[in-house]
């Protein structure tokens, strides 16, 4: 039997929870001791400069368009009555859960649409009901491993489940990448987005280690290797022109 991905979030890793609760003196603007001595730092200035929140969430993106790959390729593999490699399938959710879910969109909801709401509150509506039906397609999806998917009826089920997650989630990024995150940029002084940045950075730092994004990103590359999609000249169409 599968474990539920909610019944881990506790081992070490943030909590949607946590990332709304440290948030409370940044979510509405930032003052305070803390900020002075973040901003003060001695080291401030000698120290690499974190990516900018926009930069760094439109990368953590990166990561899930990686993993609607993988899905895609695991759903077309069941529409062809074949069954996919279910640990790849598996760990892929385990991965949305535990980075995708508990913490890219813990810092959304904890530091973004408080900003952005306003300017667009239909939207961040919209976006807050997706990342509830994204939590529980993946509490589904995870336990893939329960499904006897020699049978038609549950290879379809997981089928339509994937495609469901790929089909909201692509656009879901794309309006967050193209309206909310230049609306954060446009709606909060530089002084906010590097304090930003630097909390974004910490959190990721304390909660997965150092170099978390590489650790993410060889753990997708190694779920791709298993689904077939890992070769990025495999999605190239066949040219007339030599290339």
């Amino acid at each position: 039997m599968t474990t539920d991905p909610a019944a881990r979030a506790g081992r070490g890793r943030i909590t949607r929870r946590g990332l709304l609760t440290g948030a409370a003196g940044l979510a509405a603007g930032v003052g305070g001791t803390q900020a002075v001595h973040l901003l003060t730092d001695a080291d401030h200035d000698t120290a690499p400069r974190p990516p900018s929140p926009g930069e760094e969430l439109m990368t953590e993106h990166g990561v899930l368009k990686r993993i609607l790959l993988v899905y895609r390729a695991a759903a077309d593999q069941l529409a062809a009555d074949a069954v996919p490699p279910v640990d790849a399938v598996i760990d892929a959710a385990r991965l949305v859960h535990d980075y995708v879910e508990s913490f890219h969109e813990g810092l959304e909801e904890a530091y973004v649409f408080p900003r952005v709401r306003d300017a667009h509150p239909d939207l961040v509506r919209t976006l807050l009901v997706q990342h509830h039906r994204g939590r529980h397609l993946t509490t589904q999806i995870y336990r893939a491993g329960d499904l006897d998917l020699t049978r038609p009826d549950a290879r379809e089920r997981l089928r339509t489940m994937l495609d469901q997650f790929v089909r909201m989630y692509e656009p879901h990024e794309a309006w967050e990448d193209t309206v909310i995150y230049p609306a954060l940029r446009r709606r909060t002084p530089q002084r906010d987005l590097d304090l930003l940045a630097e909390r974004f950075a910490d959190l990721e730092n304390t909660h997965y280690g150092d170099a978390a994004l590489q650790q993410v990103l060889d753990r997708v590359a190694g779920i791709e290797e298993q689904l077939g999609v890992a070769d990025l000249a495999a999605f190239t169409p066949a040219g007339e022109d030599g290339y």
